[in-house]
């Protein structure tokens, strides 16, 4: 059994993912950024998860306002006063990139002042910013827990993603994210070619950087994969809607980690087969943990969290049995 979440170091996502797509583009044009980190309204993935859950909620959502809010060094954490709780990866890298503690000057609400603030207002705020966005994501994964049930959606809990798959039918893999648990398993692995594309070389170890492929390349190596494991911080930096549109029809695609603890029936539209993230089981001790700076290898470890893989239901692509 390999428990992929309960991982000893944070996911490094590809911040500032460049696509290298030709498509119309002029030369010379390669290499710009793609989807710089916005607010959920411009990333249509979070845009129609927001609208299911809207829906769900109907008028209580009116009603529900943050208890408290923690931004750690590598995720955050909200407490909701329904008592539901939820965590996103931090993109640090891109907050500091958009004018850092500067970009927060104009917020309403204001830092120190979240608590009490309607969760409605929260997913209404027009942003730019990739700390706000965050702390919307955070938001709707929290208000996401409530519906991961059986009767919703196909779960399996506490087990390793892998488990949910015909790992014998993997030759060829593409992996967005330098996503350690993952890379032990495939470099030890007989018959696979293994790829993981990241921005930075230096985000794999010495001996694993023969699997090494340049963020850019993304385009060219993901189509020729059979499988596609893509780290849920590119839903937090904004480039998870750009790599879905690499995969070719019949890959099997994952999608994993905390920062993936939404609704996903938006990532099954798109042919995700596996959305794995967590529930939050412990709210309170999660928060303390990440004020000071836990990693989910933590929160794993101090029992804070539970492992959900929810698998799309191939005959309608909605999530729903």
């Amino acid at each position: 059994m390999f428990i992929i979440e309960n991982h000893r170091y944070p996911v490094h996502s590809i911040h500032g993912f460049r696509g290298d797509r030709s498509e119309g583009r002029k030369k010379g044009q390669a290499g710009r950024r793609l989807y710089p980190r916005r607010g959920i309204e411009d990333i249509m993935i979070l845009s129609e998860t927001t609208e299911i859950i809207r829906a769900l909620y109907g008028q209580n959502m009116q009603q529900i306002t943050i208890e408290r809010m923690v931004l750690g060094l590598f995720f955050g954490g909200v407490k909701l006063s329904n008592g539901c709780g939820g965590i996103s990866y931090m993109p640090t890298s891109d907050i500091h990139e958009n004018n850092g503690c500067e970009s927060m000057s104009s917020w309403t609400p204001r830092p120190g002042t979240f608590r009490g603030t309607p969760v409605s207002q929260i997913l209404d705020m027009k942003t730019s910013s990739p700390l706000l966005g965050t702390i919307q994501l955070l938001v709707l994964n929290a208000l996401s827990s409530l519906f991961f049930t059986k009767d919703r959606y196909r779960i399996t809990y506490d087990s390793d993603v892998l488990d949910n798959i015909d790992t014998q039918s993997i030759k060829k893999v593409a992996m967005i994210g330098a996503i350690t648990p993952f890379i032990k398993i495939f470099k030890n692995a007989k018959n696979i070619k293994f790829h993981v594309i990241e921005k930075k070389k230096q985000s794999l170890r010495e001996d694993e950087r023969k699997y090494y492929v340049p963020a850019e390349k993304a385009a060219y190596i993901i189509p020729l994969c059979d499988t596609v494991i893509i780290t849920g911080a590119t839903v937090a930096n904004g480039t998870i809607e750009e790599l879905l549109r690499y995969v070719k029809s019949g890959t099997k695609v994952i999608v994993t980690g905390p920062t993936v603890s939404f609704l996903p029936d938006a990532l099954f539209k798109r042919h995700v087969d596996i959305v794995s993230g967590t529930m939050v089981t412990a709210v309170d001790k999660t928060l303390d943990m990440l004020a000071e700076g836990a990693g989910a290898y933590h929160l794993f470890e101090a029992s804070c969290l539970r492992k959900i893989n929810i698998i799309r239901n191939v005959r309608n692509d909605t999530g729903r049995p």
